[in-house]
């Protein structure tokens, strides 16, 4: 008996034994890297792009949630919750609208207003919104006048029982919507998968690894007019899980009124679209939805604004892409502490 106990656990079958579980480990490994789906599509007239490993088509889940996003939060949409209030209804409790809001409020006092939801009129004049393009620079008496009824704690949501209604001004969730969309989706997700990558028009929430076992490796985008994002160039690759990331910049949504091109993002403080050194910002953030908004108060607050925030929120890490003069340089501040590069 001892024998046979000596020859079963000999070194040589040892050996053996661990190299097949090597082996079986490995081939587990593979098969689960091949069992990675991606889907693509549109939604919120921008481009979805889904990658998530599960042993089923997931397909199914991730457009009932896009639909569900779509009947809360987009303005182009007249039947969506969101659209209702602006135009005065009460409207059944929906949670992903109470979660915007309060989210939205939230970091509005936190970078004092840089971030506001209620700068939708301000928005639609510029021709950002719903209404379209305008046919001339709108006149100062008219942003002035829009400016009485913009700031986010002139604003509330109501809740009474379930039902809610706004009560003051419009509000525009679009700075905030696609991170909670990117939020939503890996949320449902996670019900069946233990690895995602969700990237709705350039804001991503990740978890797990990639298909090739690894951090999920995301580009920051060098900010060039390139308005459709079909021919980026990136100047930093970030390896991320657990994580969402977002950026704001002027470099790609803009229009042209005449007298030089307008960018999407406006200053509810002074109703004009920003003009400043800052060309981007990059979030990262425990979830999309405070990265994506954070980007924009960012981007209204300008670089040396910005670098304090995040400073002081160690739990965001930001990559700042801005102008000296000819130079593109990069400021990052990670865990609180900043660098700063040219590129």
């Amino acid at each position: 008996m001892k024998e046979t106990l000596k020859r079963i656990f000999s070194v040589k079958n040892i050996i053996a034994l661990i190299l097949l579980i090597l082996c079986a480990l490995m081939l587990f490994v593979m098969c689960k890297r091949n069992e990675y789906k991606h889907v693509e599509g549109m939604v919120f007239g921008t481009v979805y792009h889904i990658t998530y490993d599960a042993n089923s088509d997931l397909n199914g889940v991730i457009e009932t949630e896009l639909q569900r996003i779509d009947m809360s939060l987009s303005l182009f949409n007249d039947q969506s919750t969101l659209a209702r209030l602006n135009a005065g209804d009460t409207v059944p409790f929906d949670t992903l609208l109470y979660n915007v809001f309060s989210k939205g409020w939230e970091i509005s006092r936190a970078s004092d207003g840089c971030f506001d939801m209620t700068v939708a009129p301000l928005v639609n004049l510029w021709g950002f919104g719903p209404n379209g393009k305008p046919e001339h620079m709108p006149e100062q008496s008219t942003i002035d006048s829009l400016l009485q009824i913009v700031g986010f704690e002139k604003t509330q949501l109501v809740v009474m029982n379930d039902s809610m209604c706004l009560v003051g001004g419009k509000i525009d969730a679009a700075a905030i919507a696609k991170g909670y969309a990117c939020d939503v989706v890996g949320e449902a997700l996670a019900n069946h998968c233990s690895s995602y990558c969700v990237e709705i028009g350039g804001e991503l929430v990740v978890k797990g690894e990639n298909p090739n076992g690894e951090l999920w490796h995301v580009g920051v985008n060098k900010p060039v007019e390139d308005k459709l994002g079909v021919n980026p160039e990136v100047v930093k690759v970030l390896e991320l899980t657990d994580a969402g990331m977002a950026t704001s910049g002027n470099y790609r949504n803009f229009i042209d009124l005449g007298k030089g091109k307008v960018a999407h993002t406006v200053n509810p403080k002074t109703g004009m679209p920003v003009e400043s050194s800052l060309l981007s910002a990059t979030i990262v953030a425990p979830d999309c939805m405070t990265a994506d908004a954070w980007a924009t108060a960012c981007m209204v607050a300008g670089l040396e604004t910005s670098i304090k925030w995040m400073q002081q929120h160690t739990e965001l890490s930001a990559y700042l892409l801005w102008a000296d003069g000819e130079r593109l340089m990069m400021t990052t501040v990670v865990s609180g502490i900043t660098e700063e590069v040219e590129l």
